[in-house]
């Protein structure tokens, strides 16, 4: 073997340890993700999406708290496509207003929130204190949701995975160890793509 690819070697093998140990920061790509025929996670919970034929009203998502009600003009309407920016909307509303919740419980202060679909990574923050979250975190419980807050927002004072950094985690999230299983356990089913499609009426029975 090549000194160039040792080098490619020991950092592929890098790569994956950090992936174990690091569940929070790396995800998983939405092609080896498990998919839920016809329902959506939100929350932490696996709820149905039901879709309705409804030419003379507007497209659009209601939610009711226990299911999710798609109303579609055309069978051909992108149902996935709405649902995903319904969800990306909330996403965006609620980590930017958590974010800023847990930011002045912590006290520290960060300049700029992305929320958009990264696949590899669940979170990060940067040297110029911009987060950038995935907006599939709003799939989560919230106290993973918050964890996650906290994970970056702890980066805003240390830059590393040191025991310092941990210290501060540990401080506004005590259970953090199980929140870090709970990704490493359920990744899959996060990134999974929307599996939504609507079904005739005679189809169905």
């Amino acid at each position: 073997m090549s000194d160039t690819q040792s080098v490619i070697s020991d950092v592929k093998l890098f790569i994956e340890r950090l992936k174990k140990d690091l569940p929070e920061v790396f995800g998983t790509t939405a092609e080896n993700a498990e998919t839920e025929a016809g329902k959506i996670l939100y929350q932490g919970r696996l709820l149905p999406a039901r879709i309705h034929l409804t030419p003379d009203q507007e497209e659009g998502i209601d939610f009711a708290g226990d299911a999710f009600d798609i109303y579609i003009q055309t069978p051909q309407a992108d149902v996935n496509a709405m649902a995903e920016k319904w969800l990306r909307e909330k996403a965006t509303d609620v980590l930017r207003s958590k974010t800023a919740e847990w930011a002045q419980k912590m006290g520290v202060e960060y300049n700029n929130i992305v929320v958009k679909d990264q696949q590899t990574l669940w979170a990060s923050c940067s040297a110029k204190k911009n987060i950038n979250y995935t907006y599939r975190i709003i799939k989560m419980p919230e106290a993973i949701r918050d964890y996650l807050i906290v994970h970056e927002l702890s980066h805003l004072v240390h830059m590393n995975h040191g025991t310092e950094y941990w210290q501060l985690v540990a401080q506004f999230c005590p259970e953090y160890k199980t929140s870090r299983k709970w990704l490493n356990d359920n990744k899959g089913a996060v990134f999974a793509n929307l599996d939504l499609k609507y079904i005739a009426q005679e189809e169905k029975n």
